[in-house]
């Protein structure tokens, strides 16, 4: 059974999602939706999807979508989601959920019943390090002090922000935008925060949101999470990962390597020095979780990163971002 699925918005991120459903087999994009006609005729063009549909009724209503993608901006994720839901679509919804918490409940609330397979973008559950990670905790004492430092360090300039709708510049906050994968896996590993306390600071007049975020999470168990997190940086880092348990310390970055040389000069350096130029060739973990999201169509249960997993990620994004009033979740 090849499982057909539909592209709702046409985003950047929408070219890589076509690109990786290519790669795979059992699947296909079957039609894509957007709300310029002319832009989403291109887009299918460009990527030899058969079918552009006129409204997004015509895509939720046809029995031949088995599911939708959905990769709009965020402020319309939950409106696209209830829609879906109405018409019994599944659906993989592109991170984060919404920007609406409020909303966001609503709509977790009002599917909580439905057999439907609904997941939230989130990666990093695929990622075969995090992977080993996950299963080293759980082997270690439960009750032991488990003390973990996150550092997200990533250039985004002002175009960057301002591409698009703009909603980078008024809902992209750090933790909100790049950083939500890296809190969904920390309550993969940990569980959900018992209390957050945060700082976050927007250093661009065109920003309305974050660009600089510094949080404190406690979970149940002894584990407790640091984090920093900013976009103002001139160059990227690697995402810094680092777990202090009693009797060692898992780090993400040491077992990830190191990133690819970013010129041919640093090639050759590195080359000479005997230092391991590429890092082990891993699979890719959005194209696994893709594949996760099929097979929960074809076998109807429950994907791996579920709607809740989803919620729980923006409640504590929201709170680390200080934008949820309070300091207490979960």
């Amino acid at each position: 059974m090849t499982v057909r699925l539909a592209i709702l918005g046409i985003s950047g991120i929408a070219h890589h999602y076509v690109k990786t459903i290519r790669s795979m087999s059992g699947v296909m994009v079957a039609a894509a939706w957007g709300r310029s006609p002319e832009r989403t005729s291109a887009f299918a063009q460009t990527h030899g999807i058969p079918r552009v549909a006129s409204t997004l009724e015509a895509v939720l209503n046809d029995p031949d979508v088995d599911g939708v993608l959905i990769l709009t901006e965020p402020a319309r994720h939950i409106e696209l989601a209830t829609l879906a839901l109405a018409h019994d679509k599944p659906m993989l919804i592109e991170k984060p959920l919404g920007v609406d918490l409020a909303a966001c409940r609503q709509f977790a609330a009002r599917a909580q019943s439905s057999p439907l397979p609904i997941g939230v973008v989130s990666p990093y559950r695929f990622n075969p390090i995090l992977e080993t990670i996950k299963q080293q905790l759980d082997a270690l004492d439960p009750a032991s002090p488990k003390l973990a430092q996150l550092t997200i360090l990533w250039p985004r300039n002002r175009e960057y922000y301002q591409q698009g709708s703009g909603w980078r510049a008024r809902e992209g906050a750090v933790l909100i935008n790049q950083g939500i994968h890296w809190l969904d896996a920390m309550n993969w590993f940990f569980g959900a925060p018992v209390r957050i306390e945060a700082r976050s600071l927007s250093s661009r007049e065109f920003l309305r949101c974050a660009d600089s975020s510094a949080a404190l999470i406690a979970y149940a168990h002894n584990a407790t999470l640091l984090v920093a997190a900013g976009t103002f940086v001139a160059q990227k880092r690697p995402d810094e990962l680092r777990i202090h348990h009693a009797t060692g310390t898992f780090d993400y970055t040491r077992m990830a390597g190191p990133p690819p040389p970013r010129n041919l000069r640093e090639k050759i350096a590195r080359r000479l020095l005997g230092e391991r130029i590429w890092p082990p060739a891993l699979p890719d973990p959005m194209q696994r979780q893709l594949e996760d999201f099929i097979q929960a169509i074809q076998t109807h249960r429950p994907p791996k990163v579920t709607l809740a997993h989803g919620l729980l990620a923006l409640e504590v994004a929201l709170a680390a971002s200080g934008l949820d009033g309070e300091n207490r979740t979960g």
